[in-house]
């Protein structure tokens, strides 16, 4: 017991030292702890006024009138806070309140161990090894709502106050200090931590409070922000870059005065995936989400540092010429990892495009002023791999002005090119019979005013065995024999090109969606069978809705997207459901409109397609627009009357209305279809709470907090029914509870603080929590209000008064 009662020595944890917010955090584990050897049923944190840390540490102390325990929380010798306990009775109170002191202080000595164990010590950021774990916890929470269709949360639940919800997103910064290594060759590394040290402060500082910010190695950081679109992601990365530009460190030695920038790169999840990886495990996304974001660092630097560069940005304008080859064709830094595809078409641009000139008229006076973008030529990808991509000219500004390495590269659609889009010369591979890629638009470009027509694309997903001498050679043998075989499915009519290595594209003159569909499925199945070669076939056919002729390579590589996740054998031609797998990634990429247009095409080509039909009602819902939601989902359940996603965001839909009896019964349906579907045990809850029945809102809440996932949900509305019912120290357990499932939860913050306000007890707590829900939530006026009578009652009036002036007018 000794060694329990001992003080701390931070110093062993590194001097891991504890905040006021991460004792209210834990405030709960110190009451775990403690009440294995004491009964009690109140407790509270006080936190001192002041302390002199010089002075010893204050005795616990034990109050036989008030039944009250006074437990003084050390850390390294240093006072921290109070644990009060209330309702007490204790047995030997000149002996046992240093023991129970010593079992409080051992907890916070496990919660300084773990910070410790995930804290960078130079920085006070989180380490890397903590971050990857954040990262894939995140990864795995939103997995389950990558499409609006999944449990209608990403839509319906989102303006809702009463349940913590998520939008299926988050966004990885990935930041990267420039030129730091020249700072440190310079000044000395000991002067690189410092400036290190402080980008870091700055990074706590600025970023918000439910943001990840870790260090991930030397002069890189890396932060997570949950629940974030692209745009969110931006902005944050804006605030960090102008933030650490803003500093400058003075060498004592030199006098030099050292300032530093970063170029930053962000990606989204789950925007930033493709094909196979959404089958990954969460850490491995985790991962690769995080490579996509440090891939946008490294294209923010070669733009010139100092900036903010997205990975969906890389392909439309991060990229650029790697080096000039023979026969008009050039090396490019896109590659398939980025987005590349055969067929995209991109100007590149002089490098001295928008680059400041100026001129001197005298040696007086001087003129200046910015070149103007300046277009060499266009080029379309004919070979795109892993990592860099192959391009061939379509057409020259001026024969005097060659592409050259470093020019820059900006994606265009085909009403975007400035140059004459008439084909080139044909090229004919002479054992295949393929065209080259370029030959092949041509031919394309001169056909497809005619009338119906389809397009083909064979993808060839075998890889050959480690002993072939030649990669390539092996690929462009199978796709020869691949040929063949799609020659004889397809027809003589059929025009063949290549589409890069491994790639085959046909045009088929008047062919139908059936005709195209059944094609494409003997296509694979004879590669399988002839030649054991795994396939992807997928096509498009024209005319198709409203889209242009020009359009089908567009619907085409879209039902290559849709093949690629499906099971083998990998066939797919652009239908209803590739228009609502496109609609859902514009959906997760914040593009409601976008998606809702999509989701209306796939119902115009099938109107029984239940999933198009859900998610636009979703996207209904998101809009405001509740009548035609309800709509939506009423005709999915007159088709299938059990579909438990429609059944729920009915009833959700119908909440939102006000029409609550109605909503009972959908959400009653939906647990007859799914008994332990928490979100209807919540919603059900939520209806028995408004009438009064607090024993029947408990009964749902509780057994929605014991199912996977529900204690997320179910803690908060436990806490607001024992609230109710004036049991504020079992409101005050199930808010800690709920602070623990989610620690950024900032209604279950604001709720906390309103006990410590409303129960007498220490104002500076009940202000750490209103400040921390308020910064999650600067919207809520009631956040602020609370956070205004905590500083008032500890006399902070002026304070107090320019939080009041924050508050939005009702």
């Amino acid at each position: 017991m000794s060694a329990i009662m001992r003080k701390i020595d931070g110093s062993s944890y590194g001097g891991a030292t504890l905040t006021r917010q991460e004792i209210i955090d834990h405030e709960h584990d110190v009451k775990d702890a403690v009440s294995k050897y004491l009964n009690f049923t109140s407790y509270s944190l006080f936190f001192p006024r002041s302390t002199d840390p010089d002075a010893e540490p204050p005795e616990p102390e034990y109050r036989g009138e008030d039944r009250e325990l006074l437990l003084p929380l050390v850390q390294g010798g240093r006072m921290l806070a109070y644990f009060v306990v209330r309702d007490v009775t204790v047995q030997a109170p000149s002996v046992a309140p240093k023991y129970l002191a010593g079992i409080a202080n051992a907890a916070l000595e496990i919660i300084a161990l773990r910070k410790h164990c995930v804290t960078d010590r130079l920085t006070g950021l989180f380490n890397r090894e903590h971050f990857l774990s954040v990262l894939t916890r995140a990864v795995d929470r939103v997995k389950g709502c990558l499409v609006p269709g999944a449990g209608g949360l990403a839509a319906c639940e989102n303006t809702d106050t009463e349940m913590p919800t998520f939008s299926g997103n988050l966004g990885v910064l990935f930041l990267d200090l420039d030129r730091f290594q020249t700072v440190n060759d310079r000044y000395g590394y000991p002067f690189g931590d410092r400036i290190v040290a402080e980008v870091g402060r700055c990074l706590a500082e600025v970023c918000p409070g439910f943001a990840a910010a870790s260090r991930y190695g030397n002069d890189k950081f890396a932060v997570l922000l949950p629940d974030a679109n692209r745009r969110a992601c931006f902005q944050l990365a804006e605030v960090i870059r102008e933030s650490v530009e803003k500093l400058h460190f003075d060498d004592p030695v030199s006098g030099d005065r050292v300032r530093v920038s970063l170029s930053i790169g962000y990606a989204s999840y789950p925007q930033a995936l493709d094909g196979r990886q959404y089958g990954l495990d969460a850490s491995e996304q985790g991962r690769i989400v995080l490579r996509k974001a440090r891939r946008a660092a490294a294209v923010a630097k070669d733009m010139g540092r100092n900036r903010v560069f997205g990975y969906r940005d890389i392909l439309e304008k991060g990229g650029r010429v790697l080096e000039t080859l023979p026969l008009d064709r050039m090396a490019v830094s896109l590659g398939t990892t980025v987005g590349a595809r055969v067929g995209q078409r991109f100007l590149i641009r002089s490098t001295i495009s928008g680059r400041p000139a100026d001129a001197a008229l005298t040696a007086d006076e001087r003129i200046s002023g910015r070149y103007p973008s300046m277009y060499k030529a266009e080029a379309v990808i004919v070979d795109a791999q892993e990592d860099i991509a192959f391009a061939e000219v379509l057409h020259l500004a001026d024969a005097a002005w060659p592409v050259e390495p470093g020019d820059r590269l900006v994606l265009v659609t085909e009403q975007q090119s400035i140059f004459d889009t008439a084909g080139g010369t044909e090229t004919r591979d002479e054992e295949s019979g393929l065209l080259e890629f370029r030959a092949f638009m041509g031919r394309f470009e001169e056909y497809r005013g005619e009338g119906a027509f389809g397009l083909c694309i064979v993808k060839i997903l075998s890889e050959p065995p480690e002993s072939v001498a030649s990669y390539r050679a092996h690929m462009e043998s199978m796709t020869r024999h691949a040929a063949t075989v799609a020659r004889d499915v397809l027809g003589t009519e059929a025009v063949g090109g290549n589409y890069g290595l491994g790639g085959l594209i046909f045009l088929v003159p008047d062919v139908s969606d059936e005709a195209l569909r059944t094609a494409c499925a003997e296509i694979a199945t004879r590669c399988e069978s002839k030649l054991a070669v795994d396939v992807c076939a997928a096509g498009a056919v024209h005319p198709c809705l409203d889209f242009q002729p020009g359009e089908t390579l567009a619907n085409v590589r879209d039902a290559l997207d849709h093949a690629l996740l499906l099971p083998a054998p990998r066939v797919a031609v652009f239908d209803s459901v590739t228009l609502n797998l496109t609609g859902d990634r514009m959906w997760a990429d914040g593009d409601v409109y976008g998606a809702l247009d999509r989701y209306r095409m796939a119902l115009e080509l099938e109107s029984g397609n239940s999933t198009a039909r859900n998610s636009l009602a979703i996207c209904y819902a998101h809009l405001g627009k509740l009548e035609e939601a309800r709509e939506e989902f009423s005709t999915v359940l007159e088709r299938e009357p059990d579909d438990v996603m429609a059944l729920y965001n009915l009833g959700r839909v119908l909440h939102r209305m006000g029409r609550l009896e109605e909503a009972r019964v959908a959400y009653d349906r939906c647990l007859a279809q799914e008994p332990e579907h928490i979100f209807s045990l919540v919603r059900l809850g939520n209806l028995s709470e408004r009438e009064g029945n607090l024993d029947e809102a408990e009964r749902l809440y509780l057994k929605a907090s014991t199912l996977r996932g529900g204690e997320t949900l179910a803690y908060r509305p436990l806490a607001r029914t024992a609230w109710k019912r004036g049991d504020l120290e079992q409101a005050r357990e199930y808010l800690h509870l709920a602070l623990n499932a989610n620690h950024n939860d900032a209604h279950a913050m604001y709720m906390l603080a309103l006990l410590y306000m409303e129960g007498g007890e220490d104002p500076q707590i009940a202000e750490v929590l209103a400040r921390q829900s308020a910064a999650l939530r600067p919207e809520r006026g009631d956040y602020l209000g609370v956070l205004v009578r905590a500083l008032r009652a500890q006399g902070k009036d002026a304070e107090a008064d320019q939080v009041a002036g924050r508050i939005p007018e009702a």
